[in-house]
C-alpha cells in the first residue's frame, strides 16, 4: 500500500515539474501496486503478466465499477507511455484524477479486507 501512495505523489511531482513521461510511470506503478495489495490482502499472488489483467477485471465484477478495469487499463498504456512517449500532456493529466481515485478505492479495499 505505501509504495502505491509513493508512485502516486511522485506521479503527482512529476506532473507540476512537466516531466510527463516519468509521471506516466509512475502512474502506472501506483495502479499496478494497488491491485498487487487488493490480491495479497485476498491470499492471492499475481504472478505472471497476465494475471494482473485477469484479477482486475474480475475484481471490477466484483465491486461493480467498471472504472477499476477500464484504469488499469489506462495505466498500462501509460506505462507504455514511459517508453514510446507517445501521450501528450494533456493525456496523462487527464489519466491523472481518475487514478488517483480508483487508487483510493483499491486501498480501501485492502483495509475492509484485513481487518
Amino acid at each position: 500500500m505505501d509504495q502505491s501512495l509513493r508512485y502516486l505523489e511522485n506521479g503527482l511531482i512529476s506532473l507540476n515539474q512537466g516531466d510527463y513521461d516519468k509521471a506516466s510511470e509512475f502512474l502506472w506503478g501506483s495502479v499496478a501496486e494497488a491491485v498487487k495489495a487488493v490480491a495479497a490482502s485476498k491470499g492471492i499472488e499475481l504472478r505472471i503478466h497476465r494475471e494482473p489483467w485477469n484479477f482486475t477485471r474480475e475484481l471490477a465484477k466484483e465491486l461493480g465499477d467498471t472504472r477499476v478495469y477500464e484504469v488499469f487499463r489506462t495505466a498500462s498504456y501509460l506505462h507504455t507511455n514511459f517508453y514510446e512517449v507517445e501521450l501528450g500532456p494533456e493525456d496523462v493529466l487527464a489519466a491523472f484524477d481518475s487514478i488517483r481515485t480508483v487508487v483510493g478505492q483499491l486501498l480501501k479495499e485492502v483495509r475492509h479486507e484485513v481487518s
